[in-house]
């Protein structure tokens, strides 16, 4: 694929990144109809809490490759972008059997994690449980964290990223999107909430263009995306304990970097009228 990212993105602007001290339920309208590509909000995690984290990731963490899904001739394929993961994500049993060894993985795993950085945030609660109540707070809705399957679902998979691998995301900008035969939703965010950051690079990418629906991407082969959505590049440099909100279903992609670790806890958000905000990973 072209090396889209040497265009040399431009550095956001305040038209269409929002940095905000605080969400509010004005910025989540604006990211909902578009009118804004991300939002910002820095120092939102504890920096103790994130020392505990980032700790525990070098000290007993078992990373593994963090996969990204693409539909080639029918099939899901999974691709490694450079980023590592601590948890298993969702997206491991598309395209597997209901009630198979890979679902059955994914459930045990969240059970496990939810109380492993439970107990490693403690007495504070995990940053991405505190924007949760945030959005519960917020939304007349609320947000709880997703069951699509009627089993409790994992938010706030770590993932990290190596110099040696991290260009790999580079020039691949990508899209998430839960396939709808899991749940409908209208749009589908993520929250990145930042541990740690390299001294340079590690941008993130997104590109000005219209979300994609699920069947668009569905008809993508493989990681292709249309060059002509690909052509207003803004770049996002996340700071240590910075919040970043984005919509997932436009093209995004990550900087490589030359040192250091770029650390994060991540989880997906789904958003449909009428209903909760759901949390996932």
């Amino acid at each position: 694929m072209t090396d889209h990212v040497a265009t040399k993105p431009i550095l956001s602007t305040p038209t269409k990144i929002l940095e905000l001290e605080h969400l509010n339920t004005a910025s989540l309208k604006k990211l909902i109809s578009g009118q804004v590509l991300a939002i910002r909000v820095p120092e939102f995690a504890n920096a103790t809490t994130s020392a505990r984290l980032i700790q525990a990731i070098d000290d007993t963490a078992t990373l593994e490759h963090y996969g990204h899904e693409t539909y080639e001739a029918g099939r899901v394929v999974q691709h490694f972008y450079g980023v590592h993961r601590w948890g298993t994500p969702f997206n491991s049993t598309y395209g597997k059997a209901a009630g198979g060894d890979a679902q059955e993985k994914y459930y045990a795993d969240a059970a496990r994690m939810r109380g492993l950085i439970d107990s490693l945030c403690a007495p504070q609660k995990p940053p991405i449980q505190q924007l949760m109540e945030q959005f519960q707070a917020l939304w007349p809705q609320g947000a709880t964290a997703a069951s699509f399957q009627g089993r409790p679902m994992f938010c706030g998979i770590i993932r990290v990223m190596f110099p040696e691998t991290a260009h790999l995301s580079e020039t691949v900008p990508h899209v998430d999107c839960l396939p709808r035969t899991i749940a409908e939703l209208q749009h589908q965010f993520s929250a990145n909430i930042y541990l740690q950051t390299p001294p340079s690079g590690g941008e993130l990418i997104i590109w000005d263009t219209q979300a994609f629906s699920y069947d668009e991407v569905k008809r993508f082969e493989g990681a292709q995306l249309p060059e002509e959505c690909l052509q207003k590049p803004l770049r996002i440099r996340p700071r240590k304990n910075e919040l970043v909100l984005i919509n997932t279903r436009r093209p995004h992609a990550i900087c490589g970097f030359d040192s250091g670790k770029r650390v994060s806890m991540q989880s997906f958000i789904g958003y449909t009228p009428g209903e909760p905000f759901y949390f996932w990973c």
